[in-house]
């Protein structure tokens, strides 16, 4: 499982506990991101997906889910479609997770929401307000804290990167149509990837899906932990 841009797998550990319960849970930080904050050579949505593979394989794992959010949602789709083997997956996914995901196309928000994006100075100041803006419902004060902390860790070359770039790669001939049973989970307070967005742009892609839909904003994990969990757990059980 991993996180969306700007936040570090960190986003994930009340909802990984939960799920830790059950199966054995792997979060990863992303080039440019959390702990992987200085593996910023190359940055491009491939080497995302090749350190996803690469952990794959040393872990030496067969039989897993692809969990991703936002940014890592463009991610998991791609190594759940027709271009996973080509980027270091012997063995294809069971099943992939889709919270809030970007779609495999170019992303939404428009060009002028990236500029202004772009120009922050990425001071702690901006930190709490991009935290902020992307939740809908209360958090923790120790979850505030440590995304807080994890933006502030964000590499400006990963930032600038996924604004000027990342953001723009179109994954949709390479890796669609994604065959793999999909689960995607949309966020009812979400104004930019919400229901509209994820079914004009990132459903038709996605051959074998079930959508379903949380009462919160953009930061699933952060906000309803305990719920995604169920989620999750209801998906990988079932037949």
């Amino acid at each position: 499982m991993s996180h969306s841009f700007a936040f570090a797998r960190r986003e994930w550990t009340e909802a990984a506990e939960l799920l830790s319960a059950r199966y054995r849970t792997v979060a990863l930080d992303m080039p440019g991101f959390g702990e992987a904050a200085d593996d910023t050579d190359g940055l491009s949505i491939e080497l995302m997906c090749r350190r996803v593979a690469d952990t794959i394989r040393e872990l030496e794992l067969t039989r897993y889910v692809l969990v991703g959010h936002s940014m890592t949602g463009k991610v998991m789709q791609i190594l759940a479609g027709h271009a996973g083997k080509d980027l270091g997956l012997s063995e294809p996914p069971e099943k992939t997770v889709l919270i809030t995901p970007t779609p495999l196309g170019t992303e939404v928000g428009g060009t002028e929401f990236r500029r202004e994006l772009r120009e922050m100075p990425l001071d702690r100041a901006d930190a709490e307000a991009f935290v902020d803006a992307r939740v809908a419902t209360p958090i923790t004060d120790e979850q505030r804290r440590r995304t807080v902390e994890d933006f502030l860790a964000t590499s400006r070359t990963a930032w600038e990167w996924w604004l000027d770039s990342g953001t723009y790669e179109d994954w949709v001939e390479r890796a669609a149509p994604v065959e793999t049973e999909a689960l995607v989970v949309v966020a009812d307070l979400d104004p930019t990837w919400g229901l509209e967005m994820q079914t004009e742009l990132t459903l038709p892609h996605l051959a074998h899906h079930r959508v379903v839909t949380v009462a919160c904003g953009h930061s699933v994990p952060l906000e309803a932990p305990r719920r995604l969990a169920e989620l999750i757990t209801e998906f990988v059980e079932q037949g």
